[in-house]
């Protein structure tokens, strides 16, 4: 399979599925192919183990070879880890959104699916092009409150949609506020046909980062 036929994100979210791994990034040549893979794991398996999987997960699901040598891996030690909770559920994935206004006002719902239960969010308020945006990250966090108990208060800061490589990419920044103080999260996702469901997928982005799901989808 020729690399130019997937695009990078679909390849870095496969390999984010990958037992330790926190963050990955793929650096590409201007023919679309893989140059370098740079992984971010926690600690606990051996950074060889990480590469095999690489190498199988890109063969398994997108046919795609690539030189081992071309990954690196960084770990951080356990109490550098990143993840700060165990989610008992699969990771959610967008069913839809909805988008209504009347007088001025917005309301916005986003509908996820986890395992076979649907959950869902809404949000209300001026409906201004960027605090629409805005809306839907709120419904997005609103819908994730069962998954993660309310141990953690999210708050929206920005967001927003940009042109990158000729790419249009909805950027979310988030701060998380849990008893040990405040984080900042940030996740992107590209603008494929709606860029509402790009800043619900951006939000999930930033939030996976710092949740653990049990189940794999």
């Amino acid at each position: 399979m020729s690399e130019m036929s997937c695009p990078t994100q679909d390849w870095e979210q496969a390999i984010k599925q990958i037992k330790s791994v926190i963050a990955a990034r793929i650096k590409v040549n201007y023919q679309g192919e893989i140059e370098e893979v740079h992984i971010l794991a926690s600690a606990g398996r051996v950074p060889k183990q990480i590469v095999r999987d690489v190498e199988s997960i890109l063969v398994a699901q997108f046919d795609l070879q690539i030189d081992h040598k071309k990954i690196s891996v960084a770990q951080v030690e356990d109490d550098e880890d990143v993840t700060l909770a165990i989610i008992e559920s699969t990771r959610p994935k967008l069913i839809g959104v909805t988008l209504r206004t009347v007088n001025g006002m917005a309301e916005v719902k986003v509908e996820m699916l986890t395992g076979d239960k649907i959950i869902e969010g809404i949000a209300q308020g001026p409906s201004s092009a960027h605090n629409k945006l805005r809306l839907f990250v709120e419904a997005t966090l609103k819908a994730l409150s069962p998954l993660t108990l309310d141990k953690f208060i999210f708050v929206t800061e920005d967001v927003g949609v940009t042109q990158l490589a000729k790419q249009q990419i909805a950027l979310v920044s988030i701060t998380m506020i849990t008893s040990a103080g405040e984080q900042s999260l940030t996740g992107c996702a590209l603008v494929r046909n709606d860029d509402r469901e790009a800043v619900v997928k951006a939000t999930l982005d930033a939030v996976n980062r710092k949740l653990r799901f049990l189940r794999n989808d």
